[in-house]
């Protein structure tokens, strides 16, 4: 039996091949939340999406080790920052993009405020794998919105995909004439002040969860 895709079918069918195009997508498809948000249209880009989002997990069960801690990002002022900056601390991280409607919000919200709660010394890092439209600047001013101590980075392409593989994290971007999606895994990653990579948290974590884990 033939089976007749719709347009909008098409472009979800799309997406997720060049997502599973990614070397570590089939693995990460199982280990990690993924989601997509997906403008009708160009015009209406910023309000009308579809957020595909799929069952919560509660935890990350991979392993560790598999993950390598390490990026070397831009700031607002074109410096590079690196995960060394924030040796002595706790740091928080997630990867998303400026455009999205519910997730990172969701996201950034709880980093921001586990990082107001807590009361060890700890930093959040939100990274734009959105190259074309976040530079390092929007990044950060929408990162900041979700607490002082919450900072955006962003960078090229190429830096972007160096700490992306590093952390696991798969991530897709297809345009059409008339759509942008967007589509990657948003979790939370806790990384204790000597640098290792303690804990790694669903996007909904609550920052009392995020917090009880930073003790």
């Amino acid at each position: 039996m033939k089976i007749l895709l719709k347009p909008i079918e098409k472009i979800v069918f799309a997406v997720f091949v060049g997502a599973f195009s990614l070397g570590a997508y089939s693995y990460l498809a199982h280990s990690q939340h993924v989601h997509s948000d997906m403008p009708m249209s160009a015009d209406n880009a910023h309000a009308l999406h579809a957020d595909n989002i799929g069952a919560v997990q509660p935890s990350f069960v991979s392993p560790l080790s598999d993950i390598i801690v390490g990026f070397e990002l831009v700031d607002r002022h074109g410096n590079l920052v690196s995960n060394e900056d924030f040796l002595g601390e706790y740091l928080l991280l997630g990867f998303g993009f400026t455009h999205c409607p519910n997730v990172c919000p969701m996201m950034a919200f709880n980093m921001g405020k586990a990082l107001r709660d807590t009361e060890v010394k700890a930093k959040g890092v939100f990274v734009s794998i959105d190259t074309e439209r976040d530079t390092p600047t929007i990044t950060d001013e929408y990162a900041s919105r979700f607490g002082d101590d919450l900072v955006g980075l962003g960078g090229s392409i190429a830096q972007i995909n160096a700490a992306a593989n590093n952390f696991k994290v798969s991530y897709a971007v297809t345009k059409t004439q008339n759509n942008y999606i967007v589509q990657h895994t948003s979790n939370v990653f806790l990384i204790d002040p000597a640098g290792n990579l303690v804990d790694i948290f669903a996007f909904s974590a609550t920052a009392e969860t995020i917090v009880q884990a930073m003790r």
